[in-house]
């Protein structure tokens, strides 16, 4: 019943289109219609094979990562980065990343991530988003971070101690930017010979100025907090 209960929006939206099949819809007929459409009840993975990727860019999920795990004491249940319906789920422990098969250059890099409602226990948790991975799989790595983690969304820094970087950061644009625990964020990334420029959903926060990481693998970080990520994709820029 449920499914038919999804399904007659649908039905109904097919028959007003009919309907004014021959002359054209009018304006007041496309905005019903619209409101049908917004009004149906789809499942989640239904939601997510709407996403439309734009010209240029590929789709990424966790089969084009490999897992990288700091040692733990301690035992771990179960694995720690799962996909279901295109959502790639972290339970933020073990410490550690997910680093991409390819190594990428200029590039874009865009993604949405939200910590779920019961990250509110933790007022800050986090993630991250690494950027020219070079060199052994370690905690952390040498290379670029863009910052999940909740009250520096989008800040870029350096993350590890044999690389300085120049950074300019605007924090009252990422407190007007951001959005609540619970929510979707999207980041942008754009690499450029080197410098990062970071977007939040839609408002730019930072750049960098360039350093001598001007390529490597990216990676998304597991720092103890549960975090969910989707339609993660790329666009290779020329050089």
């Amino acid at each position: 019943m449920k499914s038919l209960n999804r399904l007659l929006p649908l039905l109904s939206l097919a028959c007003l289109l009919a309907a004014c099949s021959d002359s054209g819809p009018t304006e007041a007929q496309k905005k019903e219609a619209a409101d049908e459409v917004s009004a149906i009840d789809l499942p989640e993975k239904t939601l997510e094979t709407l996403f439309d990727v734009e010209e240029g860019f590929t789709l990424l999920s966790l089969k084009d990562f490999e897992v990288f795990n700091a040692k733990s004491k301690e035992p771990v249940e179960g694995k720690n980065w799962s996909e279901t319906d295109g959502v790639l789920s972290c339970k933020g422990t073990p410490r550690g990343y997910l680093y991409s098969h390819e190594s990428f250059g200029n590039c874009t890099i865009r993604l949405e991530y939200r910590f779920p409602e019961s990250a509110e226990k933790n007022e800050n948790p986090n993630t991250g988003f690494l950027f020219f991975i070079t060199g052994e799989n370690r905690i952390w790595p040498k290379c670029l971070e863009v910052q999940g983690k909740f009250a520096e969304m989008a800040h870029i820094k350096s993350n590890s101690k044999e690389i300085q970087l120049e950074v300019t950061d605007n924090e009252a644009a990422r407190e007007k930017a951001r959005r609540p625990i619970g929510e979707w964020n999207t980041i942008e990334v754009v690499c450029k010979d080197g410098a990062l420029t970071s977007v939040l959903n839609g408002t730019q926060i930072a750049t960098s100025k360039p350093s001598e990481l001007k390529s490597g693998f990216f990676g998304i970080q597991s720092e103890g907090d549960a975090v969910e990520f989707r339609n993660i994709r790329v666009q290779k820029l020329t050089d």
